[in-house]
């Protein structure tokens, strides 16, 4: 089973080691695999006992182990994941295949914590089951949403296992469930099985301080009572022959995944060591942003099937869909009222209506990052997380009609930027908002919107004040 996430920090780790712990006192024989080194390995939050002798412990040079606890064996290796598929000699396999047990395992966990994206890729395409982890912030949805578009883009055909953690109430789950199984079905044809909600405990804290697994130290709260009823749903589950693998093979097969090119949406087709959402080559190049920003998905179509698709899509970027889909009338169709749209979501949707209006069956692509402003340039925007949207528009120069309401902004920016590109900005400094748009001859044209991640808290004092939070009255994107 591979326990994997959009997002990381959801609790894989201790979702796999207390599942784990659930399934040897059922008298089943569990492993876990960990990416060794990493800040929230096995090994960071528990306290492992060694079961190698120190002169099996080296291997090449490098440190392998094989660790227990509580009846569960943990195994790692300290290759970096960079280093895992080398060819047919792979280090990793050369560890894993000194650590195995002649007997194997009735179950083994693979931990995709702090993995690289090509290595999770890996590891969930070729398993015939995956556990999902997410939480209720909808983020972690969108994310968990893209993998499942990429996997099945490049084959995976198998079932999903959902499971929510840190959810405060279980209907909150199921309503979680409910909603993103629908998308999956169809968006993707995926099938999707509820295993189950791990309820937000403090006793998870708790038990990390003292280095010991919450089912363990506190077998009577609510965290734990929820990963007993994961295991009941698991016990359930026929599994598939195809899974009734050794380790090695699963690895094998892993790795072959990952010697081999990753097709992305939008007829992307990446073949080296990092895996993405977006081809890079794609995007503008900006230095105002940090490195590490999350692509949560990518859209290719018409403008018309841009708004169906928003509308599938979780609480966020539902938000702006219905915006946009009031506002492209408002804006988008009438070049009489569309002189000076008062927010940048409104100039977005005018900008989109102009396009369209100017280049009938216009296509676009649109890829969605969670993205961090460091607020390092001054006179932009505010230190904080952003969700960037980048609507890629075929090459050419852009529409008169395009140039023209951009040039009626009193605030408009206009500058050149990189190899020739031509760069109209606007900054909204009563919303925290940025729209950019880029023209160029050879990579064509993007539109950039750049709105808050705002907190519910804030959205919730806005709904009952009657205020605009991000230019949309009584509501946002969070």
């Amino acid at each position: 089973m591979t326990i994997t996430s959009g997002l990381a920090q959801v609790g894989k780790t201790h979702l796999a080691v207390n599942l784990a712990l659930e399934l040897v006192r059922r008298g089943r024989f569990a492993g876990v695999f960990h990416n060794q080194g990493q800040r929230t390995d096995v090994s960071a939050l528990l306290e492992l006992q060694s079961l190698l002798d120190p002169q099996d412990e080296e291997n090449d040079g490098r440190s392998i182990s094989r660790q227990g606890y509580q009846g569960i064996d943990v195994l790692g290796c300290e290759w970096s994941a960079g280093e895992w598929a080398q060819g047919d000699d792979s280090p990793l396999s050369q560890c894993v295949g000194n650590l195995d047990v002649q007997e194997g395992y009735d179950d083994f966990l693979i931990d995709t914590s702090g993995m690289d994206a090509r290595t999770q890729f890996a590891c969930c395409r070729v398993a015939e089951i995956i556990l999902l982890v997410v939480t209720p912030q909808s983020c972690s949805q969108v994310a968990a949403f893209a993998l499942l578009r990429v996997l099945v883009l490049n084959g995976y055909s198998g079932k999903v296992y959902l499971l929510v953690n840190r959810s405060e109430y279980a209907i909150d789950s199921k309503e979680i469930y409910d909603d993103f199984s629908r998308l999956l079905k169809g968006s993707l044809d995926l099938e999707s099985v509820f295993l189950g909600c791990v309820p937000e405990d403090r006793h998870v804290l708790l038990a990390q301080q003292y280095r010991q697994a919450f089912s363990s130290l506190f077998p009577d709260s609510e965290a734990t009572a929820g990963i007993v009823a994961i295991a009941d749903v698991l016990d359930d589950i026929a599994t598939p022959e195809a899974v009734q693998q050794s380790l090695a093979i699963f690895l094998d097969r892993m790795f072959a995944v990952m010697q081999t090119p990753v097709c992305l949406p939008g007829g992307v087709q990446l073949d080296d060591e990092k895996i993405a959402l977006v081809s890079a080559d794609s995007l503008p190049a900006t230095e105002r942003e940090q490195d590490g920003d999350l692509s949560l998905l990518q859209y290719a179509g018409d403008v018309p099937g841009l708004w169906q698709f928003l509308e599938l899509l979780p609480l966020a970027l539902q938000s702006l869909g219905a915006d946009l889909g009031e506002l492209v009338t408002q804006h988008g169709d009438d070049s009489d009222t569309a002189g000076q749209p008062a927010t940048v979501v409104s100039l977005l949707a005018a900008l989109l209506g102009t396009f369209r209006r100017a280049l009938p069956g216009l296509s676009v692509e649109l890829e969605v990052t969670d993205t961090f402003v460091t607020g390092q340039q001054p006179c932009w925007l505010q230190v904080g997380r952003y969700l960037k949207y980048v609507f890629q528009l075929p090459p050419g120069r852009l529409p008169d009609s395009v140039v023209a309401l951009l040039m009626k902004l009193p605030n408009i920016d206009k500058h050149n930027g990189a190899e020739g590109e031509e760069v109209y900005e606007v900054l909204s400094p009563a919303h925290n908002s940025c729209l950019r748009v880029v023209s160029s001859a050879g990579t064509g044209q993007r539109i950039q919107v750049w709105l808050p991640v705002v907190g519910r808290d804030v959205l919730a004092a806005a709904a009952e004040q009657g205020m605009r939070v991000a230019g949309i009255p009584g509501k946002g994107l969070h």
